[in-house]
């Protein structure tokens, strides 16, 4: 009854000071939104992460041919890269690999295409069948080449979703010819769009697939390879499948037999992975922090406003403690004070977080994540504040001599 009754004075006493407890919540909604907003920001940026690494492919390494070694008095092109890597390589750590489960070789060269009185220029990608699977490319129309097509070197291409609209406008491109360089190709399906890379550099739409044999031979004129992307089979072992596949090329380029370095690079996907999510952690930290500041703001606003009921209430509390109230009744009336003054914020707060939140989410390239949890951190923060901040006053009122008290009136 007593937790009732201090309940329903702070209630009035609140009531009586409107303007006052209008500025107070403001100051902690303030704090919450900025709380909540820069949290659902950090949310959104890590899942857009994962998602962007997740769009590379499952349980992804990549292999890459290593940089020429620059020798004294000979030429090297800015970029070059050896030659040593082959689909030979590839076959070997099908073969050998007891981790890999799928490996796509892969050559590509910004190359004209032309249809009619139509060109652009878009990178074509000489691959096999599993590259749709561990790249996640999939078909829009039509289909994929067939492992019978690469192996007889068929002329027959996939293309990306802007290839099309440039190269075909208002038209369906599956059986129709175009020209890749020279050379015809027959359209056989249209991948799903999937728009940049993502370091951001590459359009990923803006790309033709076609046989690694036909890329190789009839394309390029190559017999070597720039990439070669393998699935590992358990996500659990991706570093031992790094090892064995490195172990397997450093074996095939008898690099261990003239005890060279290795002539190619290797890119693990849960190590880009945890770089992107450390960044993004930094990033959560600084812009949650802000968020605290703001809402420490909004506690100080409570202390202030709190010290000052106290110091106008000192009549209201001696007359109190001398009709029988005790203390702690005066103590737990103050605190229950700064407590609605919390809550209420944080109520209000929530409801301008939301609205911020999905601002950010529509009208900015940002993204912004609203969970239950974050929800509930804001709220429990806004609590927090009007508890820490709503200690001090309430001890000062509690420790008024009511003699004294009376004696201001």
């Amino acid at each position: 009854m007593r937790l009732l009754r201090n309940v329903a004075l702070s209630r009035k006493a609140l009531w009586r000071h409107r303007t006052r407890t209008v500025l107070a919540l403001g100051g902690t909604a303030v704090g919450v939104a900025a709380v909540l907003a820069m949290i659902a920001i950090g949310e959104g940026a890590e899942r857009a992460v994962v998602a962007r690494i997740g769009a590379l492919g499952r349980n992804l390494l990549v292999v890459s041919a290593g940089p020429q070694e620059r020798v004294p008095g000979r030429r090297v092109a800015r970029g070059a890269t050896v030659q040593t890597l082959t689909v030979a390589d590839r076959d070997a750590i099908i073969e050998q690999s007891s981790l890999i489960a799928l490996a796509a070789p892969s050559q590509d060269r910004p190359i004209q295409l032309n249809l009619g009185d139509r060109s652009t220029t878009a990178t074509v990608r000489g691959t096999t069948v599993d590259y749709e699977t561990i790249r996640d490319f999939r078909t829009a129309e039509g289909r994929y080449f067939t492992a019978e097509e690469n192996r007889a070197g068929m002329r027959v291409a996939v293309i990306g979703a802007r290839v099309r609209d440039r190269m075909f406008p208002g038209e369906t491109p599956v059986g129709q010819s175009l020209r890749i360089g020279r050379v015809p190709f027959e359209v056989i399906g249209v991948l799903e769009a999937k728009g940049l890379s993502i370091t951001g550099g590459t359009d990923e739409d803006a790309q033709v697939i076609i046989p690694i044999t036909t890329a190789l031979r009839r394309v390029f004129n190559l017999d070597y390879l720039s990439l070669i992307y393998l699935e590992v089979a358990d996500p659990a072992m991706m570093n031992a499948a790094e090892s064995e596949v490195a172990a397997i090329l450093r074996e095939r380029h008898r690099l261990n037999r003239r005890n060279q370095p290795d002539d190619f690079r290797m890119q693990n996907q849960n190590l880009v992975l945890a770089a992107e999510l450390e960044t993004v952690s930094s990033f959560r930290f600084m812009i949650t922090g802000m968020g605290a500041v703001a809402l420490v703001v909004g506690g100080v606003g409570i202390l202030s406003i709190m010290l000052l009921s106290v110091r106008e209430r000192r009549s209201e509390i001696g007359l109190r403690v001398a009709v029988g109230a005790r203390r702690q009744d005066i103590w737990t009336q103050f605190l229950v004070e700064a407590l609605t003054l919390g809550g209420a914020g944080g109520l209000a707060g929530l409801g301008l977080g939301l609205a911020a939140a999905w601002v950010v989410a529509t009208f900015t390239e940002w993204s912004a994540v609203v969970t239950i949890p974050s929800v509930v951190m804001a709220v429990a923060s806004a609590l927090a504040v009007g508890l820490v901040f709503g200690v001090y006053p309430a001890q000062r009122a509690a420790s008024w001599d009511p003699i004294e008290a009376l004696r201001t009136e």
